[in-house]
């Protein structure tokens, strides 16, 4: 059973973790530095605040009175949690003990101003301001709004943690596909192909795990291409050698017809180790496109010559002279070859001959390719381009190879920056239509 490997500090779980709570921390730093900022006396003085605080120590210093009365000023401070403090003619009075001299003040604030004066000293805010030849101070420590602090800071981090450990359990949950894939992944590593990821939610790894099958279901088919290549091969390479062998074995006197033979099953085994070198070849990156300017018809001609048992069989229809495409000419030539040998293959000799066009559509080179076949069924259209594939499943020399001829084609068209597909020809058969960019 697969273990899911640990990744301690480096884990995406933590990663995350460890955002969530950076983000919480710096939240509550910005907002606790907000309030520290917001109450600081020189914030104070240059905002609205100071002209709402003015007015309301001016209505306490209105309700003690001048000459101030003890009394008055005792119960304001018990009411209101405030420290007063007053000098003047035959007045010092104190509402509570170990605060702040007048001498103290004044050293803090340098100079008392004639109207409202806001300072600290210590942990101890004070607000100042004479009046009627008495000087009235009131003050309030900032101790319980330490206390406070400490419980707010508790409560932030009681806060925090429960957000970490929620934030914890919902992305095990989010991320719980990850496991999923990860085993999914050591079972295609194992050899398991049928394995298929399935996600409960639509949503990224959803999309990520029908990749991976989409991924797993390729890699499938070309394991069994893979397969039916070794058989394809081997059986290919078991009949030409079987005939060559048997040839060998006939007596001198049809030496003649032993040669041709031979000769006969020598090429057939040379084209097929060529297909299959240049289509391996054409998907290597040593295997790049060296493209020089042709003219389309005569690559077509040239490649025609090479079918001069066959001429009568064929009808070239140039269509405009001077046309030319930028193209690698060797693997254009067998592009056209495989075509023509193709549709030679699938046309018996009275039903017509194998016709080829070559025009210019826009930006496009078209060559047109139709054999007088039986044609190609809609569901096999786009499969015949497959590597290894063909229709009737059969190998054998009359109606086809081991079925890379029309793969080829495909790759080279594409390296080309170009297309290739079939139609259903006019009249019965195939139309295999090519197109290359014109440069």
């Amino acid at each position: 059973m697969h273990q899911p490997t640990r990744y301690g500090t480096h884990s995406v779980y933590w990663r995350l973790l460890v955002i969530y709570g950076v983000t919480c921390v710096l939240l509550l730093l910005v907002l606790a530095g907000g309030i520290n900022y917001a109450v600081k006396p020189r914030f104070i003085q240059e905002s609205a605040i100071f002209i709402n605080l003015q007015a309301y120590i001016d209505s306490l210093v209105h309700e003690i009175g001048t000459p101030p009365s003890t009394n008055v000023a005792a119960g304001l401070s018990k009411r209101l949690y405030l420290d007063i403090q007053m000098w003047g003619p035959g007045t010092e009075w104190h509402s509570g003990p170990n605060l702040p001299s007048i001498e103290d003040y004044k050293k803090e604030m340098d100079h008392l101003s004639q109207e409202f004066n806001v300072g600290r000293i210590g942990t101890r805010l004070f607000y100042i301001t004479p009046r009627d030849g008495f000087i009235f101070a009131f003050s309030i420590s900032k101790e319980p709004i330490q206390w406070i602090r400490y419980e707010l800071g508790a409560i932030a981090l009681l806060l925090i943690l429960t957000v970490l450990g929620g934030s914890f359990v919902l992305l095990r949950l989010l991320l719980k596909p990850i496991g999923v894939l990860i085993s999914g992944i050591t079972e295609v590593g194992q050899g398991n192909f049928d394995y298929r990821f399935r996600a409960g939610h639509r949503d990224e790894f959803a999309e990520i795990g029908e990749a991976f099958n989409q991924m797993t279901g390729h890699v499938q088919e070309m394991l069994a291409q893979k397969e039916r290549l070794l058989v394809d091969v081997s059986h290919e390479l078991r009949s030409p050698l079987a005939r060559i062998r048997l040839a060998l074995e006939m007596p001198p006197s049809d030496w003649e017809f032993i040669r041709e033979s031979i000769a006969e099953d020598v090429r057939e085994l040379d084209g097929m180790i060529q297909e299959l070198l240049e289509s391996s070849r054409i998907d290597a990156s040593h295997g790049r496109l060296i493209k020089e300017r042709i003219a389309c018809n005569a690559l077509i001609e040239d490649v025609l010559s090479g079918f001069e048992e066959e001429k009568a069989r064929i009808l070239f229809r140039p269509q405009k002279t001077g046309l030319s495409f930028l193209v690698d000419v060797m693997r254009m030539k067998i592009l056209v070859k495989n075509l023509i040998d193709n549709a030679l293959k699938q046309s018996s000799a009275d039903s017509g001959p194998v016709e080829i066009t070559v025009s210019e559509t826009e930006n496009w080179v078209e060559l047109r390719v139709w054999d007088r076949g039986p044609g190609v069924p809609d569901r096999e259209k786009e499969r015949i381009f497959e590597p290894f594939y063909r229709i009737d499943g059969s190998r054998n020399r009359e109606t086809g190879g081991i079925g890379i001829g029309l793969s080829l084609c495909r790759k080279i068209a594409v390296a080309h920056d170009g297309t290739i597909h079939v139609e259903d020809a006019p009249g019965g058969g195939a139309c295999f239509v090519v197109r290359i960019p014109v440069s």
